[in-house]
């Protein structure tokens, strides 16, 4: 932010929300509007997002799907507001809904009253894929709730324009989720000079933001390494958040080689380089990718160096994975027990990555990619819940 944005929202608190990242989502409205975005894995082998709005205002904000684990440990380091539809509710590490009231989230839920006036239902697309909101909603049921500043999240690094970049050229980032070149897990970033910043491509051609109609650009992006391991019959995945683990940061269209930190639940995650000093960020969006033992990313020096990107071929009908919202359990309110967030020991990740499994805690290298079990990855769709205001 400029010294004038600052002062006008110095109060104001980051603003975290879930979307939905299957082909019945696209276009994403305000994506494109966001400071910082997360893509990781839910159950099923599917990826979710996870926008933060400080800066600017999107209105409307779509699709909004349910929380789970990871994100909520991100928005607990960021001290965010969240915005959901729903949470996974389990009796393991994996209980969101649990960790929510736990750890004090300041929650938006669109099933929960006095944040459900917030969300309504888009009725050009179908359930559960058209659960709308904007960040002026979410910021008048935060108000109302009590959701106040200001921030305590620390800060990145940023270098000034015109400040030189390390690393080795990377116009080209090709990103395969699945480690099988499925269509619908298919992403590359392509540096575009003019405008200093990677533009996304998905399902087969430029993503856009349907608020504006146009293609996302992010100034930085970032690759980070973790170990996954799901955790019960239902799919959900649980990562190894804290200690330390390779990455790959895309900052001013080159590739910066190194590692990132995060000490315990609270701690901001940091990125080195591999002479230890934290990395600065070209000024602007960012998107991290977190990445799988499974997951293989291509990079190249430039754009045009990157294989063309295969036409979007949507899986068979009834293939693609869809987790469900899940609506908050019933009374009592969720309770401490069995809630506690994934621990891992802090380790430098070396050799050849694993498939992510109830069993598999394999090390994992940046580059490296492994063919994912399917029984590891896959899970039966069920249903959507349907926030209290479906109108």
């Amino acid at each position: 932010m400029s010294p004038e944005e600052w002062a006008a929202r110095k109060d104001l608190l980051p603003l975290a929300v879930m979307f939905d990242n299957t082909p019945n989502s696209i276009p994403h409205h305000g994506l494109g509007s966001a400071d910082l975005v997360y893509e990781a894995f839910v159950e099923g082998g599917i990826t979710r997002l996870m926008a933060v709005f400080w800066r600017r205002e999107a209105d409307p904000v779509m699709a909004v799907r349910s929380a789970r684990t990871p994100f909520v440990i991100w928005v607990d380091e960021l001290g965010a507001l969240y915005a959901h539809a729903g949470a996974a509710t389990t009796a393991n590490e994996a209980n969101a809904y649990g960790q929510i009231f736990e750890w004090g989230i300041k929650d938006l839920d669109a099933f929960k009253p006095g944040s459900n006036a917030a969300y309504y239902r888009d009725t050009s697309r179908y359930a559960p894929y058209n659960l709308a909101t904007s960040t002026g909603r979410l910021r008048e049921a935060a108000d109302a709730l009590g959701f106040a500043g200001p921030p305590v999240l620390e800060p990145w690094k940023f270098r000034n324009p015109g400040d030189p970049v390390a690393g080795s050229p990377a116009g080209g980032i090709q990103i395969d989720f699945s480690g099988r070149m499925y269509g619908w897990q298919l992403i590359q970033w392509r540096w575009d000079e003019a405008r200093r910043a990677y533009g996304r491509y998905q399902f087969g051609g430029p993503q856009v933001d349907g608020n504006t109609g146009e293609q996302l650009f992010f100034s930085t992006v970032i690759v980070m390494r973790v170990e996954a391991r799901v955790v019960d019959d239902a799919g959900h995945v649980l990562f190894d958040q804290f200690g330390e683990g390779p990455a790959v940061v895309f900052t001013g269209g080159r590739a910066i080689e190194g590692t990132w930190r995060k000490a315990d639940r609270k701690a901001r995650t940091r990125f080195f380089d591999q002479a230890g000093n934290e990395i600065a960020f070209e000024r602007g969006p960012i998107f991290i990718e977190v990445l799988a033992q499974q997951s293989a990313f291509l990079v190249t020096p430039t754009a045009a160096d990157l294989p063309d990107l295969p036409p979007y071929t949507p899986p068979p009908a009834g293939q693609l994975p869809a987790p469900e919202d899940e609506p908050p359990p019933p009374e009592p309110t969720p309770t401490p027990e069995a809630t506690a967030p994934p621990t891992s020991t802090p380790t430098a990740p070396s050799g050849t990555p694993a498939t992510p499994s109830p069993t598999s805690t394999a090390p994992s290298t940046p580059t490296a990619s492994a063919t994912a079990s399917q029984s590891g990855l896959t899970a039966t769709p069920e249903p959507a819940a349907t926030p209290e205001n479906s109108g």
